[in-house]
């Protein structure tokens, strides 16, 4: 299979070459120790110059600038500007639930964590990814390069949604296997028995710049039902017998805006970068604009 064609099934190769120009902003997490590709506001040892300072006893002298010493008689050390590494974590629900409506919400979420993965590859951040489900998890090792796409584009393509949703346990564990800092964004529909504050709030403790991606199906934020129905969970299995009517649709209604709100509000009082989006959002629209504008990608 080709790299064109692993990548033009999430992606369209034009809007790939946009993304390429973007980058992941992270803003309140001190970065990896490691040297990667993005400019710091710290000097360093690099290679690209930044300014000169005084010398100061117990300075290295291998890094000052003996010609101008030799111009000023003075000593000065070159400063130089520092490279960073940061880490994009993509945390992915693939419980059941997200395979539901038209498009299904696990395929927005193959979507938008194949645009933020690309940006970053692109960038050359490192990226780590996992989907999980109930207490199953799929995961690639790091990666870290444009050529490391066919194989993030490949990993998602592959996860389907099943099983249950255990969204602590699978935070806590994802945490405990990829502890570097830097930016999270979890993509989800939230739905889960046990709640869903436990994750985020373990996302957040954890140091990063945190964002929820509530994702909702056309189907749940509009719904069309009529008449007598059978409602069965696709987690649990469990159901109930309804009759709609305009009046159930509007406590329906009225439910799901609580619920939605209750996300929002937990994440905000965290300074969390929150945003409610649809399965069938363009997501060229959300990324150049939207999220740019909220900060996650500039």
């Amino acid at each position: 299979m080709s790299v064109a064609a692993t990548e033009g099934r999430l992606l369209e190769p034009e809007f790939m070459h946009r993304l390429e120009r973007l980058s992941i902003l992270a803003k309140r997490v001190k970065l990896g120790t490691s040297k990667g590709e993005r400019r710091s506001r710290r000097k360093g040892s690099s290679t690209d110059f930044a300014d000169y300072r005084d010398y100061v006893q117990g300075d290295d002298l291998r890094h000052v600038d003996w010609n101008l010493y030799a111009r000023l008689e003075g000593l000065y050390l070159k400063l130089f500007e520092e490279r960073e590494d940061l880490t994009l974590h993509l945390i992915i629900d693939a419980s059941r639930s997200m395979g539901f409506g038209t498009p299904n919400k696990i395929d927005f979420a193959r979507r938008m964590a194949a645009t933020l993965g690309y940006i970053a590859l692109s960038g050359h951040e490192r990226v780590c990814v996992e989907a999980f489900n109930g207490t199953a998890v799929k995961r690639i090792t790091p990666c870290r390069g444009k050529a490391s796409a066919r194989k993030l584009f490949a990993f998602l393509e592959s996860i389907e949604a099943e099983g249950g949703t255990e969204l602590e346990t699978a935070c806590r564990g994802y945490l405990g296997r990829n502890p570097s800092k830097g930016v999270s964004v979890i993509i989800s529909d939230f739905f889960d028995e046990s709640g869903f504050e436990g994750c985020i709030r373990r996302l957040n403790q954890a140091g990063s710049d945190v964002y929820a991606l509530h994702v909702l199906a056309p189907e749940e934020l509009a719904p069309s039902m009529s008449g007598d129905l059978r409602l069965i969970d696709s987690e649990t299995e469990a159901f109930t017998e309804i009759s709609v009517s305009r009046a159930l649709l509007q406590r329906y209604g009225s439910n799901r805006d609580a619920f939605c709100d209750s996300v929002r509000r937990f994440c905000t009082a965290r300074g969390i970068g929150h945003m409610n989006v649809s399965s069938d959002a363009s997501i060229e629209q959300l990324t150049l604009h939207l999220l740019r504008r909220g900060g996650m990608v500039r």
